[in-house]
């Protein structure tokens, strides 16, 4: 009958060496994970973000799983094959636990008879989707790699090694494959079609070879993936963590207000006018916006979308999104982003507060929403050229950014519509 045999091909004492050599890899990577949560009201935001608990499941369901927003691109499909494969692979390396560890010394195989064979068909198609999503990742990462300015080498250099980390472990789950065959050929070998490819290839090499390769590769397989693990709240890979659990509790559009810092009346009804308008440090943001900066890819989506790098501003909200998230990772929450010259008043004055990054965000980050606050502090410092100070003195005045009285405002669209041809309401 057909069977798994998880670690009949290694020395026997190498199950026990397997799960020792796991420890620290998996010690560094619940610290780590564990640093990078902590604080973030995550849970809170989540439940009391829009639809609840439901509606939260519905955006995990829809943005993480189905990528809805990345596959719009032309360049999402091999992210989407490269997540799905990656999704169904660690499925299947934990029902092969579940099997060999919990199921076999209870006297039960769920990796058995024509269940195994299903399985076997089913993770050598997705992990050639794996494979092909990752081929098609590393020529694009390569080509970015050449057109990266000086900021976005280190993250790229980043995303090849986590491309090529992943991309070894498909062809050695293969390869592994292709040997296990050679070892022992089964009737049942054209279930596995790449595996019982490869092992036509391989057969040459007869047992006397096949054998120990097949234990140097089945090291270094494991090495890598209990590498992959550890580096995740450490590197670029955080994003696959961080993103599915923003996304849970954001709406992923634009806010139709922005949101005010004090309530008035409450002041007035206190008497303590002792408030923060705006914000200096990423300790003043709010948890959970200081958790998105961890969600961020460095797509550069919203760079394509911001009509303030359209016109050669100062303004990158991708750079801006990118400088914070350097400082919170660097544990530099309470640093005076002014005085570090990690935001500038040019790029913040640059935004339109379109919210055309919104919209772009794969993941939902608000670049908007980091550039309100620190906007406002520089106003209640008064650090304003003379023309921002006249135009903040004409809304408050006109409620218009010219001084214009309110009842010239039809003259003036009617103006407009008879010189440039525009259509004012």
């Amino acid at each position: 009958m057909p069977v798994r045999d998880t670690f009949g091909f290694v020395p026997q004492w190498s199950e026990l060496a397997l799960y020792l050599f796991f420890v620290p890899f998996a010690i560094l990577f619940a610290i780590g994970l564990w640093r990078r949560l902590n604080g973030s009201g995550l849970l809170r935001t989540i439940s009391d973000g829009p639809g609840g608990v439901i509606g939260a499941a519905g955006r995990l369901g829809l943005n993480a799983f189905l990528q809805r927003r990345v596959v719009r691109r032309p360049r999402g499909w091999p992210h989407l094959a490269i997540f799905v494969g990656f999704l169904v692979l660690l499925a299947a390396t934990t029902i092969v636990a579940i099997d060999w560890d919990i199921a076999r010394p209870l006297g039960y195989r769920v990796l058995a008879g024509t269940r195994y064979l299903y399985f076997e068909a089913f993770a050598d198609a997705l992990g050639l989707v794996f494979v092909a999503g990752l081929l098609a990742a590393l020529v694009w990462r390569l080509y970015r790699l050449r057109r990266a300015g000086r900021d976005q080498r280190r993250v790229q250099y980043q995303f090849l090694l986590l491309v090529g980390g992943l991309l070894y472990m498909g062809l050695t789950g293969f390869g592994l494959e292709g040997l296990r065959l050679v070892i022992h050929p089964v009737a049942w070998a054209n279930w596995s079609p790449v595996g019982a490819w490869l092992a036509s290839l391989l057969s040459p090499l007869g047992v006397g070879v096949a054998q120990p390769l097949y234990i140097a590769l089945w090291w270094s397989h494991a090495f890598v993936a209990f590498s992959l693990i550890a580096s995740l709240p450490y590197t670029v890979f955080l994003h696959a963590a961080a993103a599915p659990l923003h996304l849970m509790g954001q709406a992923g559009i634009p806010r139709r207000e922005l949101h005010a810092p004090f309530d008035l009346r409450e002041l007035m009804e206190t008497g303590n006018f002792d408030v923060k308008a705006g914000a200096t440090t990423l300790a003043e943001l709010e948890p959970d916006q200081r958790f998105a900066l961890q969600a961020c890819t460095n797509c550069g989506r919203c760079d394509e979308a911001c009509p303030a790098v359209e016109m050669g501003t100062a303004l990158s909200p991708r750079r801006l999104v990118q400088a914070l998230r350097a400082e919170k990772l660097a544990g530099r929450e309470a640093e005076n982003l002014f005085d570090a010259g990690v935001v500038t008043p040019a790029e913040l004055w640059a935004c339109t507060t379109c919210a055309a990054c919104v919209e772009a965000c794969p993941v939902f980050i608000r670049p908007v929403d980091y550039i309100v606050p620190f906007r406002r502090e520089l106003v209640s410092r008064q650090l304003l050229d003379k023309q921002q100070s006249e135009f903040l003195a004409n809304l408050g005045r006109s409620n218009n950014a010219y001084g214009m009285p309110a009842e010239r405002r039809n003259q003036v669209a009617a103006e407009l519509r008879s010189v440039g041809g525009f259509s004012v309401k």
